[in-house]
């Protein structure tokens, strides 16, 4: 069949660009996205495009493969207007994009279960490591008419996402139309997201005996840095219990809150040996991991975690298009940021396949994620002639287990270095001498010095 010698060729030039499009086959099948939308959608309905039609639409910004939405529709079949699908993507319920992604996400991992030596272990044993943090999308274009002639940033909205560590998926998102809404009252549906055993690790917006209480009572754990609204009652004396990378930890008792029998666990304190951007000498983080499942240098050391979300944020915003500047509603903005979740994941499946293959530890420390998401955006329009749509139909029909064996052969096919990062030389400090000039050069005159030597 001249599909199959085609897609062969594809797998051994391209791998990345063919496993992507085959994910995406399986994991956004339109079916099961229309699905999706009839059961949560309660305001939008379907006349004529369909969400599975528009999800596929933005999909293509997403992933870099189209500069607008605009060049993607011009691309597209689609029996309605350009102004129909700016409707479309106005109306997409915050609800519909937040299931989106929980969806995906459940299914990504059921295909990472197929592999347990490419997911990650937990840094304490018997506790599943989750991360939450908030993001606060950029401003978008001045489209509508109440912001045209205002200088100020057009803010369309935040979402609060939740990160697994075992698979390295963006598992669950919280959608909020308000730029302004302030994360600390989100707590109730974050709360519902953990189970028992789960060890959430955030930073101070979270450290609220509203969210600590209650995830206490669920049987689950916490890693939190200290706001100081939330007052401490010292129970013990403050000792010295180690060193960490970034300075020496101290321990003691608390109790958090103002009532008699709030919450109790351990503060530590890590002396920094340098001053953070804020300026602040120390940190204060709350845990209710007992010393004997992990000592307070292990827990100090884990909060460093966190850059694992905040890196997910910045590869979202660099390596695909997460925030469209032309969506100015809300709903659009979350939207296209709900889809620009689900593709990270597809590329968290995709590294986890090549991981399967070559070892966590290496692809963490080796892949260059830009080479792939650069393979896939040049790549993916020759594809779609090269191999047309209904070939790629067979993967929709595909069990996850089935979807997981054929990514794994493909991935074992993989040229390696041809994927791995360009090492260099770490840039050794220098000190700037400043000149009448001020402390710039022209480079074109340090040329012409040169050449007169």
């Amino acid at each position: 069949m001249l599909f199959d010698v085609v897609l062969e060729r594809y797998c051994e030039q391209c791998p990345f660009a063919v496993m992507l499009r085959a994910s995406l086959e399986r994991l956004f099948c339109p079916r099961r996205l229309d699905a999706l939308f009839e059961r949560t959608a309660v305001d939008q309905y379907t006349r004529h495009l369909t969400f599975s039609a528009v999800t596929s639409l933005l999909t293509e910004v997403v992933l870099r493969v189209r500069p607008s939405v605009r060049k993607a529709y011009q691309s597209a079949d689609l029996p309605v207007s350009i102004r129909s699908v700016y409707d479309k993507l106005a109306g997409v319920e915050p609800a519909v994009s937040q299931s989106l992604v929980e969806q995906i996400a459940a299914d990504a991992a059921a295909v990472l279960a197929a592999w347990p030596q490419a997911q990650r272990p937990d840094p304490i044993p018997g506790l599943r490591l989750r991360t939450v943090d908030g993001n606060f999308l950029a401003g978008t274009e001045h489209r509508l008419k109440e912001l045209r002639g205002c200088g100020a940033a057009a803010l369309p909205g935040m979402a609060i996402v939740l990160r697994d560590d075992r698979t390295g998926l963006l598992s669950h998102a919280l959608l909020r139309e308000d730029a302004y809404t302030n994360e600390r009252s989100l707590y109730e549906p974050l709360l519902a997201w953990l189970v028992a055993d789960d060890l959430l690790l955030a930073d101070r917006n979270y450290c609220t005996t509203d969210l600590i209480g209650p995830l206490v009572s669920k049987g689950a754990f916490y890693l939190i840095r200290h706001h100081k609204g939330l007052h401490l009652h010292a129970l013990s004396r403050r000792k010295r219990v180690g060193k960490t990378r970034t300075g020496t930890v101290y321990q003691y008792r608390v109790r958090l809150g103002e009532k008699p029998d709030g919450p109790r666990c351990r503060c530590l304190v890590v002396v920094l040996k340098e001053p953070t951007r804020d300026g602040d000498t120390e940190v204060v983080l709350l845990t209710n991991v007992p010393a004997k499942r992990a000592k307070a240098t292990v827990l100090a050391e884990l909060y460093l975690r966190r850059w694992r979300l905040e890196t997910s944020f910045q590869e979202l915003t660099v390596l695909l298009r997460c925030e469209v500047k032309t969506l100015a509603y809300p709903k659009a903005a979350l939207f296209g940021f709900a889809l620009a979740m689900t593709a990270y994941n597809v590329f968290a499946l995709l590294q986890a396949t090549v991981a399967s293959v070559q070892g966590q530890e290496k692809v963490e420390k080796e892949l260059a994620v830009d080479a792939v998401v650069e393979e896939v955006s040049s790549t993916k329009r020759g594809m779609e002639i090269a191999l047309p749509e209904e070939g790629w139909r067979r993967f929709a029909q595909m069990s996850l287990g089935e979807l997981a064996a054929w990514l794994h052969q493909v991935a074992g096919r993989i040229d390696w270095p041809r994927y791995k990062k360009s090492k260099r030389a770490p840039k050794k400090p220098v000190k700037v001498k400043r000149t009448q000039r001020g402390a710039h050069r022209s480079t074109a005159r340090l040329l012409a010095n040169r050449s007169q030597k």
